[in-house]
């Protein structure tokens, strides 16, 4: 008997035992765990906390947490209507985040970060979703460089200082307020690209600040910091313009001369040290520099500026045949650009801007690059550092606009409707069109700047024309009434061995360029005074 009563008892309770196990059973169905499978109850561990958080309280909620402990991201986001619209949950800055984990995991980068940052209270966010999204994103991800957003201080905390740099560094300092950019700048790490592109905003900003001796301070320690990405000819050049303005002429030109002609600052480099010549008064000098930058083969490559700048110092040495020469010059070098820019300030959507815009898409581009389309867009177009972020965040969202495209295709499959999906891919196509756009606007306001640029080159090279007939005039008279005169003699031009004087008949390789010589034998006329 006592037997018998065991076995009952021992039956109850395997029944009782059975039955908690069914029940175990029923809810590993649901969430996604089975009892053979360590991995998978692991990964349940990981959104344990959420879940707790979340208490669901539906069979849709539990079908979607089975699909996050599987890591199934896409049919998570295909679930998460059914599951969560229209609940207290999705309102709340922890649903606001999940969700935006799920179109991050499912490719949308973009779309995903944007949506985390623009949760107003951050510090709301429970943890394990914080934890999900520190896991899955670091400071390195490019889509930091590509968000449009407000930065929050609390992501510095999650995210790191990298991932704050990357996104504030897409808005240029150059004219911020000086104090501001030094915090910025202590932010960052000693030594980093980061710190290195603001202190070159910084030299930036206090050279239009008149402060050129503070700018050149800064500028000499950046010269020597290591992982530096900006363009050592860049820093060069700019060290040469700040001792320009400061007055140490000679100096300057030491600096310009360190440019090698395979530097795309090189024509730059050798316009200013022309100026510097000017400023020292020896305008014989500047004129042999003027005769490499104004050579017919380098249509494209030089601006208009460079005429004027031609112009003139043929006028200083009474060169007047030059003037006239480099006047006439003028329209067969410039007048098929300026037509361009006017075609691109009235619609910019041309040819030439599409393939700029394809190179751009691939990194830096170099004139010699854009070959023949650099005389048809801006001068300064493919160094422009706006037109180039837009170049990327177009790339950048043309990319997710695919990915949303595809997602909408399948989520027809999924079994509900994913009308969400459809607006969706609808919203990243507009997006990424918008910002193509923005680009080629951006070409459109360089167009039309150049041109406003250009008109007031011309407005003075009037004036060089008027002061040589003036000139001309007085020396005419001067020899008339006093019957004697003096030539200004002088000689310069390339100190190299190889100096070589003006040459017209021939083809001219371009090393022999910056070598040229000038003899100048003529000048103004000047009266003698009479004994």
């Amino acid at each position: 008997m006592m037997i018998v009563k065991s076995l009952t008892v021992a039956s109850l309770l395997l029944g009782v035992h059975n039955a908690a196990l069914a029940e175990d059973d029923l809810m590993s169905i649901l969430e996604g765990k089975t009892g053979t499978s360590a991995a998978q109850f692991v990964e349940s561990e990981e959104v344990a906390k959420l879940k707790k958080a979340v208490n669901p309280s539906s069979a849709e909620q539990n079908i979607f947490f089975q699909f996050l402990v599987e890591k199934n991201y896409e049919k998570a986001l295909f679930q998460w209507s059914s599951a969560f619209n229209g609940s207290t949950f999705q309102a709340l800055e922890t649903g606001k985040a999940l969700e935006a984990f799920l179109y991050y995991k499912n490719g949308l980068k973009l779309n995903g970060v944007e949506s985390l940052m623009a949760i107003k209270e951050p510090q709301k966010i429970d943890n394990s979703v914080i934890s999900l999204w520190k896991e899955n994103l670091n400071d390195k991800d490019p889509v930091w460089g590509m968000v449009q957003i407000t930065w929050n201080p609390y992501w510095t905390g999650v995210f790191g200082v990298g991932a704050e740099m990357a996104v504030v560094l897409q808005k240029t300092y150059v004219e911020e307020d000086i104090a501001s950019l030094t915090e910025l700048i202590k932010k960052t790490p000693v030594d980093s690209a980061q710190r290195a592109i603001l202190q070159w905003q910084l030299v930036l900003n206090l050279g239009i600040k008149g402060d050129a001796s503070k700018a050149a301070q800064v500028l000499a320690h950046l010269m020597k910091v290591k992982n530096n990405p900006i363009d050592k000819d860049l820093m060069t050049i700019t060290a040469g313009r700040l001792l320009y303005q400061n007055g140490f002429l000679d100096a300057s030109l030491k600096y310009y001369e360190k440019i090698s002609k395979k530097s795309d600052y090189w024509f730059q480099a050798q316009e200013e040290m022309a100026w510097a010549y000017m400023r020292k008064g020896e305008p014989q000098n500047a004129m042999a520099i003027t005769k490499t930058l104004t050579y017919p083969h380098f249509k494209g490559w030089v601006g208009i500026e460079s005429y004027l700048l031609g112009s003139f110092t043929s006028l200083k040495v009474c060169d007047y045949p030059g003037v006239i020469a480099t006047m006439k010059a003028i329209k067969p070098q410039f007048g098929e650009h300026l037509i361009a820019l006017e075609k691109l300030a009235a619609d910019a959507r041309q040819p030439a801007v599409a393939n700029l815009m394809k190179s751009l898409a691939d990194g830096p581009v170099s004139n010699e690059k854009l070959g023949k389309d650099a005389h048809q867009l801006p001068t300064y177009a493919s160094k422009d550092e706006m037109l180039s972020l837009l170049v990327k965040r177009h790339q950048f969202l043309s990319k997710e606009a695919g990915v949303a495209e595809q997602l909408y295709a399948r989520s027809l499959t999924f079994g509900n409707l994913q009308g969400q999906f459809e607006t969706l891919k609808n919203q990243v196509q507009t997006r990424a069109q918008m910002t193509e756009g923005a680009g080629y606007q951006r070409v459109q306001d360089l167009a039309k700047q150049e041109l406003e640029d250009s008109k007031q080159v011309m407005q003075r090279l009037r004036i060089v024309e008027v002061e040589m007939i003036q000139q001309v005039d007085s020396a005419q008279k001067f020899l008339k009434n006093l019957g004697t005169s003096e030539a200004k003699i002088g000689s310069t031009g390339s100190s190299s061995k190889h100096a070589m004087n003006f040459v017209h008949d021939k083809e001219i390789w371009f090393d022999e360029l910056s070598n040229f010589k000038v003899d100048v034998k003529k000048g103004c006329a000047k009266a003698v005074a009479k004994e």
